[in-house]
């Protein structure tokens, strides 16, 4: 059966959540690349431009045939810029699940890195929601998830600050790849509260493109 090499890209740890999820719809040769100046979250995005076309540019070295940007930073800061240099290749990126959530709730927080917060991309995502939508971008959330990720007890703390945003919400979309390893923690604080992050929409497309095609494997690669 044929295999694409399907190369896969953050700024840290946070879109192996992203890459666990292709994996379950779409086989293929996966190669994951993770930046070794991460994350991206409170960087400028000159800085943030750069080091995506730089990752994206060894993905395809090494024979990427498709490229997924699993950091919502990433996609709103570079993915344009990625697409004009090559028309013909194809780039999906993440992107917070606002309409979703819109849809199944009557106030929606959405949780995001502040240099996704400021960009043009996003405020277009959220253009016409008024005041159903609350934004948060807490700084340097995603470096402390980074840093914390195999402490129990650290990462529901960040959750319990995260949450603590969200007190007149019934929905928060996870904005950034990272924050998504708090879920259970926040599921924990309030069960009822609704969850909703980009994954299962990123892989709809990456199927849309490639088809299961069978078996999976996975390399990974860091860039410095």
């Amino acid at each position: 059966m044929f295999c694409m090499k399907i190369g896969v890209m953050d700024s840290g740890i946070g879109g192996i959540t992203t890459l666990a999820r292709l994996m379950t719809v779409c086989g293929g040769e996966y190669l994951y690349v993770r930046d070794a100046r991460s994350p991206y979250g409170d960087k400028s995005d000159e800085f943030v431009l750069r080091r995506t076309l730089c990752a994206c540019k060894e993905l395809r070295n090494r024979g990427a045939e498709i490229i997924v940007l699993a950091c919502n930073t990433a996609t709103n800061v570079a993915i344009d810029a990625l697409r004009s240099l090559d028309k013909r290749f194809v780039y999906i990126g993440v992107e917070p699940a606002v309409k979703p959530a819109l849809k199944s709730c009557k106030k929606v927080a959405v949780a995001l890195t502040p240099a996704a917060a400021r960009q043009k991309k996003f405020a277009k995502l959220v253009e016409g929601g008024g005041d159903r939508i609350k934004i948060i971008a807490i700084p340097q959330l995603a470096t402390e998830i980074e840093r914390r990720l195999y402490c129990e007890t650290d990462l529901m703390k960040l959750a319990e600050t995260l949450y603590a945003h969200c007190d007149d919400c019934d929905g928060l979309v996870l904005g950034c790849t990272h924050y998504i390893f708090l879920k259970k923690y926040i599921s924990a604080i309030d069960p009822n509260l609704r969850l909703f992050d980009g994954n299962d929409g990123v892989a709809r497309r990456l199927f849309g493109f490639t088809g299961y095609m069978g078996d999976v494997s996975v390399r990974f690669l860091q860039i410095k």
